[in-house]
């Protein structure tokens, strides 16, 4: 086996420590492609980097400071099936906040990045469940991401609302972005109303919280609008 190979087939392994010391001896493996078939949802193929692969895998945080050495460019590269970046796909594959923050170390900017489908890191990170730590830390990295909405103008707040997230996780997106309390997606749905249709402990307390967003941009007479297509993040 070749050794460009090699250091793929350590990565699908999940044999990390052989993994990183491949990648000490051989860093010119971080920059090489290959064809992935049934990367995505497993149908979908895709061109991608081993750094795309092993954040599919939840690598340990040693592996992503191995691949920065290695090559600190390919956080910045996009798989070609979704063009996402690595943040992307740690998000999408549940990874914790230590991998999260590694890897928006080597790329803070990646947490302001839509792919094909116009969604964010913390679009995925909401709809796979992410613990309270990693959505902070993806806010704290890009405060404007609250505001980005996907090609369904899904805003996150619809997404934390429809998964039923953490209250304090829908009171940060809220703080963020206030008039995303009464925006609506393509189809018409609120938050109030996802969250009437999800299964959490927390419905009657986000509800209430939702209410009062609500009432207050009516007392104060101001329109909720959706964000320019521009999708200026700050």
């Amino acid at each position: 086996m070749t050794g460009t190979k090699e250091l793929t087939k350590l990565i699908q392994q999940e044999n990390w420590q052989l993994a990183e010391m491949q990648l000490k001896h051989h860093p010119e493996q971080a920059k090489s492609w290959s064809v992935r078939p049934g990367f995505f949802e497993g149908i979908k193929e895709s061109e991608v980097l081993p750094i795309h692969e092993a954040c599919a895998l939840h690598p340990p945080v040693s592996f992503i400071d191995a691949m920065g050495y290695a090559y600190p460019k390919c956080f910045r590269l996009k798989e070609s099936a979704y063009r996402r970046m690595p943040i992307h796909i740690a998000c999408r594959a549940g990874c914790d906040v230590k991998v999260i923050s590694t890897i928006l170390k080597y790329h803070i900017n990646g947490a302001a990045t839509d792919d094909s489908l116009g969604r964010l890191p913390i679009h995925y990170a909401l709809s796979n469940g992410a613990a309270e730590d990693v959505i902070f830390a993806l806010i704290k990295a890009c405060p404007g991401s609250a505001r980005a909405y996907d090609r369904r103008g899904w805003l996150p707040i619809h997404v934390a609302c429809s998964v039923g997230a953490g209250t304090e996780i829908i009171k940060s997106l809220l703080e963020e972005h206030p008039a995303s309390a009464v925006l609506e997606t393509n189809k018409g749905s609120t938050p109030a109303k996802l969250i009437e249709s999800a299964t959490a402990s927390n419905r009657d307390e986000v509800l209430s919280m939702l209410k009062a967003a609500e009432v207050k941009w009516k007392e104060e007479h101001v329109q909720a609008r959706r964000p320019t297509s521009a999708r200026i993040l700050v």
